[in-house]
C-alpha cells in the first residue's frame, strides 16, 4: 500500500504529537507500506534530524512545503499561525489531488474534508471532537469515508451521531515495547542517588495535573521530578512551587525522547494527574506517555477517569487516584513507596499489558481498515 500522510507539524518536536505522527509512520514502512509525508518547512529550535530525535531507523520521502510566511512568526506569532495553517492546508489540498498514493492519511479535519469532497480515498485520524461547531464537525466526519479514532470513548460520540460503524475504527495510541526494553536508566547528577524519585513527563498544562502533584509534594516522603513542559509552562510552575514554599519538587526541560524513556526509568514510581474537570482530559486523551510508563517497568499512580481507565486498572496494572485530589494523590503515591513488593507486581502487570498496544500492533489493524 502506498500512503501520503500530511501533516502540518513542526517536526522534530518536543510536543507528543509529532513523536505519534512519526512512530505511526515508522511502524506503516515496518508493515511494507511506502509512506511519504507532506510537512511544513518551520523554523525550529531543534537541531537534530527527524532519524535522531526519535531514533527511528525507516525514514518515509518526505516533502517539504515551502513557509512563505515564517518572516512573521517572530513578532505576529498568533496571526502567523493562522496564515500558515490556511496557506498549509491549500499546499497540501493541491499535492494531495495530484497525488498517485492509494490513500491519504491526516490528522488535519478540514483538509481530509476537502479531498474527500474530491473524490479521493481519505483516512482521517481523530484524537478529539471538535469543542465548539459539533454539528458541522460531524459533517465532516460523515463526509470523509474512513476515521481512525484514537480516544476510545470518542467511538461511544461517534454512536450517539449515527456516524456509520463500518466507517471508523479504534485504535489507541502506542508504545515501541523493544526501545524502552533495551534501555537502562539514566545517571544524571541532576537526578538525586540518595532520594526516592516520583517523576511526571509531560506538558504543564493545567488539565495535565501537575499543580495537583505539586500540592502532594509535601506529604510524599521522596523527590518530585516534572519533566518538560515549554518556557512559559515551566516559569508558571517554578513560581508555583515557590508560593507554595514546596522544597522537594525539580523540574527538567524537555530532553530528546530516548533520554526521557532514560529518566523514567529512574524513577520509583511514576504518576499520570490528569484533572477531570476538562472534557479532553477526563474522555478523549490517550496520551503516549501513559503507554511509555506501562512498558517502563515503574509502579504508575494515575487520576480514575474514564479517559485512563479504559488502560489501566486500580489495584491490578497501576494505582488509581481521585482526580484533582492532592490529598488522596499523596497517599496513593506514598503507599507504592513504603511496599516495594506491591510496586513490583503492578509494574509487571502494566509491562505485561503494554505488550497490547505496540505501535506494530496499531499500524497492522489500520492497514487492514483502511483498504478501500
Amino acid at each position: 500500500m502506498r500512503i501520503l500522510y500530511i501533516a502540518n507539524s513542526r517536526l522534530p518536536t518536543e510536543k507528543a504529537h509529532g513523536l505519534q505522527i512519526v512512530k505511526t509512520v515508522e511502524a506503516f514502512i515496518e508493515e511494507e507500506a511506502y509512506v511519504k509525508l507532506i510537512i511544513p518547512r518551520r523554523n525550529n529550535p531543534i537541531q537534530s534530524t527527524i532519524s535522531d530525535y526519535y531514533n527511528i531507523v525507516r525514514i518515509p520521502d518526505i516533502v517539504y512545503v515551502k513557509n512563505y510566511f515564517g518572516f512573521l512568526e517572530r513578532y505576529f506569532h498568533h496571526p502567523y499561525f493562522i496564515v500558515q495553517r490556511f496557506s498549509f492546508t491549500l499546499a497540501a489540498l493541491f499535492l494531495g489531488l495530484l497525488s498517485r498514493e492509494d490513500i491519504v492519511y491526516s490528522r488535519e479535519i478540514t483538509l481530509c474534508f476537502l479531498l474527500a469532497l474530491f473524490g479521493k480515498k481519505v483516512v482521517f485520524e481523530d484524537h478529539e471532537p471538535k469543542k465548539k461547531m459539533r454539528r458541522l464537525y460531524f459533517l465532516f466526519i460523515k463526509v470523509i469515508g474512513k476515521k481512525v479514532i484514537v480516544p476510545p470513548m470518542l467511538g461511544d460520540l461517534y454512536a450517539k451521531n449515527n456516524v456509520d460503524k463500518e466507517s471508523y475504527i479504534i485504535a489507541p495510541n502506542g508504545v515501541d515495547v523493544k526501545e524502552i526494553k533495551n534501555i537502562s536508566g539514566l545517571e544524571n547528577d541532576k537526578i538525586p542517588q540518595t532520594e526516592k524519585i516520583v517523576m511526571y513527563v509531560g506538558h504543564f498544562y493545567r488539565w495535565k495535573g501537575v499543580y495537583t502533584l505539586i500540592d502532594a509534594a509535601p506529604s510524599i516522603n521522596a523527590r518530585i521530578m516534572l519533566v518538560g513542559g515549554n518556557d512559559a509552562d515551566r516559569m508558571d510552575v517554578e513560581e508555583y512551587i515557590r508560593s507554595k514554599g514546596v522544597t522537594n519538587a525539580s523540574i527538567l526541560p524537555f530532553l530528546p525522547h530516548r533520554e526521557v524513556l532514560r529518566l523514567m526509568k529512574t524513577a520509583d514510581v511514576l504518576v499520570l494527574p490528569n484533572t477531570a474537570d476538562e472534557e479532553r482530559s477526563a474522555k478523549y486523551t490517550t496520551p503516549i506517555k501513559l503507554f511509555e510508563y506501562m512498558a517502563s517497568g515503574r509502579p504508575i499512580v494515575s487520576s480514575d477517569i474514564p479517559s485512563v481507565s479504559h488502560f489501566l486498572k486500580d489495584g491490578e496494572n497501576a494505582i488509581l487516584a481521585v482526580p484533582d485530589d492532592h490529598v488522596d494523590f499523596a497517599e496513593k503515591i506514598s503507599l507504592l513507596l513504603k511496599d516495594p513488593e506491591k510496586s513490583k507486581i503492578i509494574a509487571e502487570r502494566a509491562m505485561t499489558d503494554a505488550l497490547n498496544y505496540t505501535w506494530t500492533a496499531r499500524a497492522k489493524k489500520i492497514l487492514s481498515f483502511v483498504q478501500y
